[in-house]
């Protein structure tokens, strides 16, 4: 019964009704959008960056981050690393072995990082072979390796030419080898396009003169887990010879610069609020004093103050929930549509995409399609409804039926 008055009631002014319900919808609706896009580009980038270059979670030998060079690598073995695979969250763990050396075909000559991997460890974390954009995705021979797009572009390599490497070894012994090029990589990821090649991490061990050692053991969380958790389970249980580093530590500067641009969109979507807060306000205002007669002769015949309340109480929560339902249903599919077909931001203007590129990004905006953002900012709407709604139980809990019929 309380509910049918309720909802008559928002209906006796249809114009305030809608006009209401458009505010707090179109509100809603642009902040959504904004925090769709906002963190859809958030996890591009996390998914750019981490997975191609640092993973969620990284082990080394105690030093090594401070100092990276081969001298400072670990030895693995199969204790460690099923230490490791035993804590939950953990989806699948690579070894990495990364040393500086100098490349050179014919007269040219460019540093580069040298990355041992291990190919199918790689395919489950990085999605390896649809990065391939040229030759074969893994390593037929010994002394083949894959390049990265920039590299291949620097040095015009064609599939089957020779690069010579050169460096230093494990404990300061010569590392220097002829290896055939026997792919192309495309990193996604413009800085490490530039400089980076990739081997069997066998064939990087006898590179470097040293058997069975990694620099970097790059773990995959599963979805949804926490790689803070993951990283501090993973301290507890090895040995305090090696250090653990989530992405965060490993990348500050990217951390931080989401962080900033994630306080201006919630910045944002604040003073949107503000603006639907004070047009709820106004209407429920409006919808209080216009009706003071009315609850005085409620009371006058003996209806409770406090389902009074409830009656005004569902009427702005029904307000409002009209609001959020249109703003949802139409904000949905535009987000997996730009989900599924990302914002391109080179077709926004030449150098745009370049722009993005100097930053290590890919220069698409997908929009994010969880369903934590439209329902979290629903609640917001749900909790300022309830805020606003304190002012007409003042009204009437402190009403005198006697005085309102007369005034």
């Amino acid at each position: 019964m309380i509910l049918k008055i309720a909802w008559r009631n928002i209906w006796r002014n249809n114009k305030r009704t809608l006009i209401s319900t458009l505010s707090i919808s179109g509100a809603l609706f642009l902040v959504i959008l904004m925090r769709s896009m906002q963190l859809g580009f958030y996890d591009g980038i996390i998914k750019t960056v981490v997975q191609s270059y640092s993973g969620y979670v990284q082990v080394h030998a105690n030093g090594y981050w401070e100092k990276q060079s081969v001298n400072n690598s670990m030895e693995v073995d199969d204790r460690l690393i099923d230490e490791i695979s035993s804590i939950t969250g953990i989806d699948n763990i690579a070894k990495r072995l990364q040393t500086f050396s100098l490349v050179s075909k014919g007269e040219k000559s460019k540093g580069s990082i040298i990355t041992g991997i291990e190919i199918e460890k790689e395919q489950l974390i990085s999605d390896w072979n649809k990065k391939i954009i040229e030759g074969s995705a893994y390593f037929d021979n010994a002394n083949e390796i894959i390049l990265s797009k920039g590299i291949a572009e620097y040095f015009d390599v064609k599939m089957g030419d020779t690069l010579v490497l050169f460096g230093q070894g494990y404990q300061g012994m010569m590392a220097a080898d002829k290896y055939v090029a026997s792919g192309i990589i495309d990193l996604k990821n413009p800085k490490l396009n530039e400089m980076t090649i990739f081997m069997d991490i066998k064939t990087a061990q006898e590179y470097i003169s040293s058997e069975n050692i990694a620099t970097h053991l790059i773990i995959d969380k599963k979805e949804y887990y926490d790689e803070k958790k993951i990283a501090e389970d993973i301290r507890k249980t090895i040995s305090s010879d090696y250090e653990v580093m989530t992405w965060k530590e490993i990348l500050p500067e990217m951390d931080q610069m989401i962080t900033a641009d994630n306080v201006g969109g919630l910045i944002m979507a604040f003073i949107l609020y503000v603006i639907v807060c004070f047009g709820m306000f106004g209407t429920v205002l409006m919808m209080t004093e216009e009706r003071m007669y009315e609850f005085g002769v409620l009371l006058s015949i003996g209806m409770n103050k406090v389902k009074l309340y409830l009656i005004v109480l569902l009427e702005t929560i029904m307000l409002s929930s009209l609001g959020v339902i249109i703003a949802v249903v139409i904000t949905r599919p535009i987000s997996n549509y730009f989900n599924k077909n990302p914002i391109n931001l080179e077709s926004f203007g030449e150098g745009l995409g370049d722009a993005m590129g100097e930053f290590g990004f890919d220069p698409v905006i997908p929009f994010s399609t969880n369903w934590d953002i439209p329902i979290s900012h629903a609640l917001f709407i749900f909790a300022i409804s309830i805020l606003i709604s304190i002012y007409p139980a003042i009204r009437i809990l402190s009403l005198n039926p006697v005085k309102a019929m007369k005034e």
